[in-house]
């Protein structure tokens, strides 16, 4: 009897060439979702940077609410004076302000005169801005570039409106 080993052959090419298609394609889907994965990624932790950014300003300004809130300018942009009083007596300003591409904080005792490159870098941020509103709130803006937060804020103190600070 004839037997076709010919066609058996066929057969394991043609498995062969299917599960080699089905690993191509497998592999395709994998490197698609990482690529999705990336880049929501990469959203989730600059909305999470500027989210905490907000949140840090919200919170100094809740802090120092006590004291005495005020925006002016400093380093060429907008800037956040928290001020309070010491046991002492002295009196001690907090700055808060945007600064070549990073959001700072500049604690010091008034009057001592730094300049904003000494302050501390907290987060990256391309652009803070604070304006008071006609009904004394405080609205906060922070940005990377392509996307802008805000929120608005009413001190139980209030805001004063300063030059540079």
């Amino acid at each position: 009897m004839k037997t076709h080993s010919g066609g058996a052959g066929l057969r394991r090419v043609v498995i062969v060439c299917l599960a080699a298609l089905f690993a191509l394609l497998a592999m395709g889907v994998t490197l698609m979702g990482t690529g999705v994965y990336r880049a929501v990624a990469d959203d989730a932790a600059a909305n999470s940077a500027q989210r905490t950014a907000l949140s840090y300003v919200v919170n100094q300004i809740r802090r120092a609410d006590g004291g005495g809130v005020a925006v002016g300018t400093f380093g060429g942009g907008d800037a956040l004076r928290l001020t309070e009083t010491g046991e002492d007596g002295s009196v001690y300003v907090t700055l808060i302000y945007c600064f070549e591409g990073s959001l700072r904080e500049l604690y010091m005792e008034e009057g001592t005169g730094l300049a904003p490159e000494d302050g501390m870098e907290l987060l990256p941020l391309s652009s803070l801005t604070l304006s008071v509103t006609e009904r004394g709130g405080l609205d906060i803006s922070a940005g990377d570039g392509e996307h802008q937060w805000s929120v608005t804020l009413y001190p139980r103190t209030g805001v004063e409106e300063v030059g540079t600070l």
